[in-house]
This record gives C-alpha cells, sequence and structure tokens, in this order.
C-alpha cells in the first residue's frame, strides 16, 4: 500500500518506484501541454489523522456521512462568521471550519465555537500559509487556495462525502445537504456535484461543491494537486479544470454534473450581471466570488446578505489581542479537559446553547430570519 503525507518537494511522491504496488497512474500528458513525462501516484492510504482532529470530524458528520466543511485563514474571519450565520439561519448546526492559521483557530474558539474549528495538521499541507486577507491572484491566494484541494483530499480517504463551500458564500434556503446528496447519489455515474464558473458551462467553481470519496475523485484531486505544485502560477481552481479534462465529459456518462448558474449563482451572475433579479430566481446560495478585497462584503451587505454584527467582531478582535498576550491558546482541549476559551469569563457568548435567543454576532432576530428572498444587488 502506497501512504502519502509526504512534503511536496519530495520528488518521489510522484515516482512509481516508492510503491511496490503502485495505484493506477493517470497520464498527464493529455492535460497539460508540453508535460514532461511523469507518471502520477495516487496513494492508496493516509495516515490517520489526530485524534482531537478526528473527534471533531464525527461530531459534525451527518446523515450519509456527509461533512460540510471550509478551509480560511483569519483574514477571512469576518466572512466565516458571516457564513456560519447563513448556515444557522438556514437550519444547519454541523459544520468544521478547519482553520489555516492559529489566529482563526484561536478567533473561534473565544467565539465559543471551537466545536466547529479544527488545526490543519502540518502534513497535509505543502507550504506555509499566511493570516492575512490576500488578493484574488497574488501568490499567497494562490497556496490558499491550493490548501483546500489538499483538505478535500485527506477527507475522502476517511470515506466521507465532502461538501465543500468557500466562506464567501451565503446559504439562503433549507436542506441544502440533503437536496445536494440526492443529486449524487440518484446517478451512479455522477461523482462530484459542483458551481459553474462564469455563464459558459464550460468550467467549474471550485468553492463550492459535494464529492463522493471513490477513487475515481482520489485520482481528480491527485491530478489537480500534482498540476498546481508543478505550475505555480496556475491557482487551485485552474488546476482542477484542467483536471477535468482527463474526465468523461459526455452529458450521458459523464462523472461531473453541473449546478444551475441561477439557483447556485457565481458572482459573476448574481452581482455582475444582475441575471438572479432580473428573472425573478431565488437562489439557494450566493458565492461572492468576482469581488475583490473589501467589494465582496460591500455586495454583500447590498443584498441583505452580510448578517454579521461588525461591532462584536471589532470587540472579539480586541479579546484576542489582548488574551494572546498572556495566555496560551494553541493547545487543542481535550474532552476531559474544560477549554480556556470556554471559561473565560470576558469571553463573548455567540451561541447559548440552554435558550432561544438569537446570538450577538447577527444583526437580525430569528424572525427575520424566516424571509430570507434576495434584494436587489447594485
Amino acid at each position: 500500500m502506497f501512504s502519502s503525507n509526504s512534503n511536496c518537494s519530495d520528488p518521489t511522491l510522484y515516482c512509481s518506484c516508492t510503491a511496490s504496488h503502485p495505484s493506477p497512474v493517470l497520464d498527464l500528458d493529455d492535460i497539460v501541454q508540453g508535460a514532461e513525462k511523469a507518471p502520477l501516484i495516487v496513494p492508496d492510504t493516509f495516515t490517520q489523522p489526530p485524534a482531537s482532529l478526528m473527534e471533531k470530524i464525527n461530531a459534525n458528520l451527518q446523515d450519509n456521512r456527509v461533512l460540510i466543511v471550509a478551509a480560511a485563514n483569519y483574514g477571512m474571519r469576518n466572512h466565516a462568521y458571516n457564513w456560519i450565520e447563513s448556515l444557522r439561519r438556514t437550519g444547519e448546526d454541523k459544520f468544521l471550519i478547519l482553520c489555516l492559521d492559529d489566529q482563526l483557530y484561536d478567533h473561534l474558539h473565544l467565539a465559543n465555537l471551537g466545536q466547529h474549528a479544527a488545526k490543519i495538521p502540518d502534513t497535509w499541507l505543502h507550504q506555509q500559509i499566511e493570516a492575512g486577507f490576500e488578493e484574488y491572484y497574488s501568490q499567497k491566494y494562490r497556496i490558499i487556495t491550493h490548501a483546500k484541494t489538499l483538505v478535500v483530499q485527506q477527507l475522502l480517504y476517511l470515506d466521507i462525502n465532502v461538501l465543500f463551500s468557500d466562506v464567501d458564500i451565503v446559504w439562503l434556503k433549507p436542506r441544502i445537504r440533503e437536496y445536494l446528496h440526492t443529486l449524487l447519489a440518484i446517478r451512479p455515474e455522477t461523482q462530484v456535484v459542483i458551481q459553474q464558473e462564469g455563464s459558459e458551462q464550460k468550467e467549474v467553481n471550485s468553492g463550492f461543491y459535494i464529492m463522493r470519496p471513490s477513487e475515481e475523485m482520489k485520482r481528480l484531486l491527485a491530478a489537480t494537486i500534482y498540476l498546481g505544485d508543478q505550475d505555480t502560477g496556475l491557482t487551485q481552481q485552474g488546476a482542477l479544470n484542467k483536471a477535468l479534462d482527463a474526465l468523461d465529459l459526455r452529458m450521458r456518462s459523464t462523472q461531473v454534473v453541473l449546478l444551475d448558474v441561477l439557483q447556485w449563482p457565481n458572482g459573476w451572475i448574481y452581482f455582475s450581471n444582475n441575471w438572479n433579479n432580473i428573472h425573478g430566481v431565488e437562489p439557494y446560495i450566493v458565492h461572492a466570488n468576482y469581488l475583490i478585497g473589501d467589494e465582496k462584503k460591500q455586495k454583500l451587505q447590498e443584498s441583505g446578505f452580510w448578517f454579521l454584527d461588525d461591532h462584536w467582531l471589532e470587540e472579539l478582535d480586541g479579546q484576542l489581542d489582548a488574551n494572546q498576550t498572556t495566555t496560551n491558546f494553541h493547545k487543542d482541549p481535550s474532552p476531559q479537559e474544560p477549554s480556556q476559551h470556554e471559561s473565560t469569563e470576558d469571553s463573548v457568548d455567540i451561541q447559548d446553547q440552554s435558550t432561544d435567543q438569537p446570538r450577538r454576532h447577527a444583526h437580525h432576530s430569528t424572525d427575520d430570519a424566516q424571509d430570507l428572498s434576495p434584494a436587489p444587488s447594485n
């Protein structure tokens, strides 16, 4: 069996000589023009994640072994909390954020969301992740997006149906998880149900999809990671779209199902062209991609999709800064050991388990959450 949690700088990772019984080889020459002949090895296994991570994965796993998961860094914390609130409003209370840096992990613990936060093991990543907000197409942005594929790859090897969502997405209707799993399960050939990029049905968006833990998808992600590692100018989404060229994309037999662009719009559809409002289609989600920097938040606010109390976030930021000078937050509490974050008297309680009161990080009351029809965007 070939097991890999190796560093990507190891040239033997993609060499068949590392395994006595290598997995099937996917020839990338048909995917990348001018590619050197270097066969891709798809790992048979990975090492078991740490017990603390497995505990949180299992605690948030839902029916049909579906896990709603996101990966984010501290620079995207405001969008992460907005995403969490959108999940709550649509009835989802189980999800996991895999933190790309310690600061976001600490922040979520301070907000009493430690049960939904986990650190990514160093062995899962190929490069160090920065904590700041990164602009689209910057080199650090590419590293962050590449890490998302590495995370999903590991989860597939735990026999999980991964429902991956970027945190600059808002969920707007109930039972999205069940609907997507039905689309995945209703047709045996379907291996991934994924959001579209743009409007031409030629590219996929790697920020929202549900994927089976099948051999075909393990090979697809291995190819995506390979391409990303070999071409430092390629984003994770670009690598995934290149890797998809190796799959059967014929309508009757394809493994890839595209989500409707009006029901599951990307930023080009919803914000740039306003097609949902023009055609009167209320979406299941809205993805604030195609927007850069503060424009993401601005457009979500204009459309009524910004649920976060920014003053609450500023207060929590200040508490984290103060606590980090005196407290070591970098220890994942064991089940027998109460978290020091949850016992801190001045921590902000945004999830009162004992009451039905709305949590303090949302602008709206629970009554307001019932009306989720999209407001006109500019």
